[in-house]
């Protein structure tokens, strides 16, 4: 750098030099003034989100608050422009962001196809649409992957499409008419209220698949008819109030999901998840995961965590739901892991909770201290105490491994519990934990 000796400069020179050096710093000041960066919140910033999850950089809530996933997203935008990676938006990124934008808005109005590797928020719809359909049970990432392909290729068999598992122009017209069909439905003469969701009086074959699904499940003891009558919205009514969802019998997106997810892991080869070969989106509570239905304090743990970064909006209630689920496999996308909706252990580490194992707060003091335990005599007994206590978990004690069917504050309410199982055939007590 060139050192100027002022005092050799005339007067006016010197006011011209200081002036441009006043007018760099102001300039200087007010690009690091307009620049975004976190904490920050409004239009802009939603702007800023919409861009980069158009692009593939950002799979967070779209809030218009800019926190650590957005200004993680920012860097990893700057990193690949070789811009500097300070997380922040100033000129130089802004005009880098409207440039990509402009140009993926280009190109993909030349061609709306969908298909695996895909992302945002047209496959999110797709995904939702699917879901709505009966025909998708994942989690809704906004990611194109195998589940949401294979969802797509049984849609497209049952309307006797090309069953290619890519959504052109010809599938998703398909996909909108079906929707539009299913919201005009009728039952005979009568006009259904509830248009867009399964309640009394409904029939089909999406009926069917309910019954099928709430009798793998226990809800349902009679023979699947594909009629909605007052037996299966009985059924229904049961499974919502187990599972902490409104219990009013009717079959709206979240019930069914619900329904579908927890009868599909009902056939899931748990010998298969611990390997790390199989993309197999299964849960084993018994392997220390947090699974669907699992109510615990370790899920508090994840649902304050997820709070604060965005992703969970809802009551924490430490029930794991099809919410957090949904809410766990956005984080996972995000953190570049495999979007499974399960709590592994890499999970646990990638939320930064602690740096022990979950099953380890699985095991903490919590403030319901009377346990209602089933002691596991053999590979049926989760599932058979599941029957009647949907949200029941495995967890291990130096006595043995044992079935947790409920916590209570009040050891009536958990004497209660262990005489309705016991009056079922379980060996079921009361600790004290």
């Amino acid at each position: 750098m060139t050192n100027w000796n002022w005092q050799k400069l005339s007067s006016g020179t010197a006011m011209r030099l200081l002036s441009v050096a006043l007018t760099l710093a102001v300039i200087n000041f007010a690009e690091q003034a307009l620049a975004l960066g976190r904490g920050n919140s409004g239009p802009q910033v939603t702007s800023v989100q919409r861009c980069l999850q158009k692009l593939g950089y950002y799979n967070g809530p779209i809030n218009g608050n800019f926190g650590p996933l957005t200004e993680n997203a920012v860097k990893k935008f700057q990193q690949a422009k070789k811009i500097s990676a300070i997380g922040q938006v100033g000129p130089q990124t802004q005009r880098s962001l409207q440039a990509a934008c402009q140009s993926k808005q280009s190109r993909s109005s030349t061609s709306n196809v969908l298909k695996v590797g895909s992302r945002g928020s047209a496959v999110t719809q797709l995904q939702k649409s699917l879901r709505t359909l009966g025909y998708f049970n994942g989690p809704v990432t906004g990611y194109f992957g195998q589940e949401t392909q294979q969802a797509l290729i049984r849609f497209q068999q049952s309307k006797r499409l090309q069953a290619d598992g890519v959504a052109g122009g010809n599938t998703l017209q398909v996909i909108r008419t079906s929707l539009a069909s299913r919201s005009n439905k009728t039952v005979g003469s009568r006009v259904d209220n509830y248009p867009n969701v399964w309640n009394e009086g409904d029939a089909g074959a999406q009926v069917l698949q309910l019954q099928r699904n709430l009798a793998k499940l226990g809800y349902f003891q009679a023979t699947p008819t594909g009629n909605f009558g007052s037996v299966t919205k009985d059924a229904v009514v049961r499974f919502q109030r187990d599972y902490g969802l409104t219990a009013n019998g009717i079959v709206d997106g979240q019930t069914w999901t619900a329904i579908s997810t927890n009868a599909n892991y009902s056939n899931v080869n748990y010998s298969n998840v611990n390997n790390p070969n199989i993309n197999n989106s299964g849960c084993s509570p018994t392997s220390g995961f947090i699974c669907l239905g699992e109510n615990s304090p370790r899920v508090v743990t994840v649902q304050q965590s997820l709070r604060q970064q965005g992703l969970f909006n809802r009551d924490v209630t430490g029930y794991y739901g099809t919410e957090t689920r949904d809410a766990v496999a956005q984080f996972q996308q995000t953190a570049r892991l495999n979007p499974t909706g399960v709590v592994d252990f890499q999970t646990w580490q990638a939320l930064g909770l602690t740096n022990s194992n979950p099953t380890e707060v699985q095991n903490s003091t919590v403030e319901n201290r009377y346990v209602v335990i089933v002691p596991i005599r053999d590979a049926n007994t989760l599932d058979q105490v599941r029957q009647f206590v949907p949200q029941a978990f495995t967890m291990q004690s130096k006595l043995g491994d044992y079935v947790n069917a409920g916590a209570f504050r009040d050891r009536s309410e958990a004497e209660k519990r262990s005489s309705q199982l016991r009056d079922r055939g379980f060996d079921a007590r009361v600790e004290y934990l």
